[in-house]
């Protein structure tokens, strides 16, 4: 009998133990999101955008396939390419993010449009945008919408941050 109950302990432990494991791998495999905001919309305007830092801590690349949100029914990825002398913005399918690494969406490069948005953005406000990666994550979080004076803030701290990364 006593052996009987240390065996189930032991597999109890090791089940345990596994479960552990299996969700730590998970968690990494995660992406996290930093340094978000969404614009205000200008008024008069059914238009905004929305920048970030997108990081995956996998070791395997992943792929951010589609963003949704309450407040608009079209959020598409796009970015900025030189075409002609003249800078263009074009529509994007996916955005892969390699393992161990990051992405920057940011004015004049990679960032999401939204459009038809449903009511004024102002700032202050918090709004939620769920993000639909390649491996079966979808990752929600609440984003901040800044007037163009508090983004001009954030994209100056963010220029400190990698001259002083350099």
């Amino acid at each position: 009998m006593k052996n009987n109950y240390l065996l189930l302990l032991l597999l109890c432990f090791m089940g345990f133990s596994s479960v552990a494991n299996s969700s730590s791998e998970n968690a990494s495999s995660i992406p996290f999101i930093e340094q978000a905001y969404i614009r205000a919309t200008i008024p008069g305007t059914s238009i905004s955008s929305s920048y970030m830092v997108i990081k995956n801590a996998s070791d395997k690349a992943i792929t951010l396939l589609n963003v949704t949100s309450d407040i608009s029914p079209r959020i598409e990825m796009h970015q900025h390419i030189m075409v002609d002398g003249m800078m263009r913005m074009r529509k994007i399918e996916f955005i892969e993010i390699e393992p161990n690494s990051l992405i920057e969406l940011q004015p004049s490069g990679l960032h999401f449009m939204i459009f038809d948005v449903k009511s004024a953005l102002k700032p202050e406000q918090q709004v939620e945008l769920t993000l639909h990666f390649s491996n079966d994550v979808t990752v929600t979080s609440k984003i901040p919408v800044y007037s163009p004076l508090q983004e001009k803030s954030v994209q100056n701290k963010m220029l400190k941050m990698h001259e002083h990364n350099h």
